[in-house]
């Protein structure tokens, strides 16, 4: 004989049929991926090319571009073995040869230091997957697909109305379905991920073990804030949309202290505190300029975000009136 329906028997099994309705992708997800799948094989092919991230292979800039001497394609190698030698044979004071020589030989040890050219070639990668990418781009991106769909693919199919006329209070209904929703988000970017990284050959197996904590706690505060823009507008993915591409992109960069309302500003914190504290040879040169938050305070603020986010969407969610839902 099975037993009597309770509350708490009705919100473990909202949460159930939520995370098991997420199984079906929408076409947002659908082009998360395709995007992720874009960006993971030109992260692959450069990876694999014959410059890859290092430095060696990149084209020097030119000093001087009206000077016909100069050549205009030349990479750090090709000016180390060609240009450094001739730049020595120059005729000169004995001042103007200590100088040179020791601005050669500075760049000598520079290109013959592995730890260097190691360290650049892996800043040089993280930089652009890791920051610019991921943590600003396609997290926020994998998130919304899913977390705006709690809620706002209820309100589309008209299925809301049904859902809180169950005998659920409308606080624990939206608590229920953000828990059916949290893994699949945590899940999608954390396998997104390890698949930009794997892309990235060796350079990304590092990258993986040095940020994969910080693409959890950051898809974990993303969830919680799409599922809240779910709950509150009737074109969720929308206004989702015009938050990842202009106040994630444009305010967590911007300077001054506006930039930490942005979730990106503190996955930024993390990211630039773990690269300075890995890479010792190279430093990102706009740690100074952008002023990134201390590890504990970065963690601290996202896991108040989450919670807060949390509390406001059942807060906002128990208060609608019966017609909003139609």
């Amino acid at each position: 004989m099975s037993s009597a329906p309770t509350a708490g028997r009705a919100f473990r099994a909202l949460v159930w049929f939520t995370a098991r309705r997420h199984a079906r992708v929408r076409q947002l997800g659908w082009v998360s991926f395709g995007l992720l799948a874009l960006l993971c094989g030109i992260i692959f092919v450069i990876s694999n090319g014959p410059v890859g991230w290092r430095l060696e292979g990149r084209q020097r800039p030119v000093a001087n571009p009206a000077d016909e001497k100069e050549p205009l394609r030349m990479t750090y190698k090709e000016y180390g073995e060609e240009r450094l030698p001739l730049y020595l044979a120059l005729p000169g004071p004995p001042t103007d040869f200590a100088i040179r020589d020791a601005v050669a030989s500075s760049y000598r040890a520079l290109m013959h230091s592995e730890q260097f050219l190691n360290e650049y070639a892996l800043l040089n990668y993280v930089r652009w997957t890791v920051r610019t990418l991921f943590f600003t781009f396609l997290m926020p991106l994998l998130c919304l697909a899913y977390a705006t769909g709690s809620l706002g693919a209820e309100r589309e199919s008209r299925t809301l109305l049904w859902l809180v006329s169950r005998p659920l209070p409308r606080w624990a209904l939206y608590l229920a379905k953000f828990l059916g929703t949290l893994p699949w988000c945590v899940a999608v970017s954390m396998i997104g991920f390890a698949v930009m990284c794997l892309a990235g050959g060796d350079l990304g197996h590092t990258a993986f073990a040095m940020y994969w904590d910080a693409v959890l706690i950051g898809s974990v505060a993303f969830a919680a804030l799409f599922h809240l823009i779910g709950a509150v507008f009737r074109r969720p993915s929308v206004v989702g949309l015009v938050y990842v591409f202009f106040f994630e992109t444009l305010v967590a960069n911007l300077p001054g202290s506006l930039k930490q309302l942005s979730l990106s500003y503190y996955l930024q914190s993390l990211f630039y505190n773990e690269t300075a504290k890995r890479l010792r040879a190279v430093q990102p040169q706009s740690v100074e300029v952008y002023a990134p938050a201390a590890p504990a305070d970065a963690w601290a603020a996202l896991t108040a975000a989450t919670v807060l986010l949390t509390a406001l969407g059942m807060y906002l969610f128990g208060r609608q009136e019966a017609g909003d839902e139609v």
